[in-house]
């Protein structure tokens, strides 16, 4: 690695911890400069404000979640086990990345608008591996051939029940977290199965 990036992503774990503590409104460039013990011309030298560092942090966020949602996802044969686990880790690990926690949770709304780009990016990663999940669950037999015709549609809304229902147990400090996932999770994948 070169030394700047290098560099670039000691300002990223830097300002991760300090917004993770801090939040994004009360944490400073000043506050991220010293934190790596240099000044703040030397932040603006690699970034025009602390939204575009929080920016940075949000994608290094979004990706480990949608890593470890993936392997997961890969780690168990059948469809309907794989949307569980989909389920599950991703509110594990997202609950975990304490920014990206309370931008679900509405912390940061004034601003979401600087993250709409990842978001919408994410979304589609989330969309196609839960589309190949459904696809593999009607090749394989497990879920109804009948949605093949609901392919364009029923993936987003997948994902979109999902993001829902971790909002509302987010403001429930994730508690039982597995076992209702699991419960709301069951009441999907038999709405996919063969009947």
């Amino acid at each position: 690695m070169v030394k700047e990036e290098i560099f670039k992503e000691d300002i990223i774990r830097e300002a991760q911890k300090l917004f993770q503590t801090y939040g994004l409104k009360k944490t400073t460039m000043e506050d991220i400069a010293k934190a790596l013990g240099k000044g703040k011309s030397t932040l603006y030298y690699y970034y025009q404000s602390k939204e575009q560092i929080f920016e940075e942090v949000l994608q290094k966020e979004l990706q480990e979640v949608f890593i470890q949602t993936q392997f997961a996802v890969e780690t168990v044969d059948s469809a309907e086990e794989k949307l569980k686990i989909f389920a599950v880790t991703r509110i594990k690990v997202l609950s975990n990345m304490l920014n990206l926690y309370r931008l679900v949770c509405g912390d940061f709304v004034e601003h979401a608008s600087c993250a709409k780009g990842l978001f919408n990016e994410y979304s589609q990663k989330e969309i196609n591996l839960i589309k190949s999940i459904l696809e593999f669950g009607i090749n394989s037999g497990e879920f109804s051939k009948a949605l093949t015709q609901e392919m364009d549609l029923l993936p987003s809304v997948v994902v979109s029940s999902i993001r829902g229902i971790e909002r509302d147990f987010f403001n429930d400090k994730l508690i039982g977290l597995e076992h209702r996932i699991g419960a709301i999770s069951n009441l999907m994948v038999n709405g996919l199965k063969n009947k």
